[in-house]
């Protein structure tokens, strides 16, 4: 499976838990601490100013990790 920017969050944690490890090392908020994080990975990189080159960064990181 390939994670695109229109796939919610939280579907990508529940299915992938390893992602969340990504999301953090790339500055989203911490999803393990309870913080609610709703939407799409790319609704929640431009709240979290993640865009151009590292949003770039991001998506390959998660399809390493959910590849590997």
């Amino acid at each position: 499976m390939k994670i695109k920017p229109e796939d919610l969050v939280e579907d990508v944690i529940q299915q992938f838990p390893a992602t969340i490890r990504v999301f953090m090392d790339h500055d989203f908020p911490c999803l393990v601490c309870g913080e609610a994080v709703w939407g799409t990975v790319a609704e929640n990189a431009e709240r979290n100013n993640i865009s151009g080159e590292k949003f770039d960064e991001l998506m390959k990181a998660l399809n390493k990790t959910v590849s590997d």
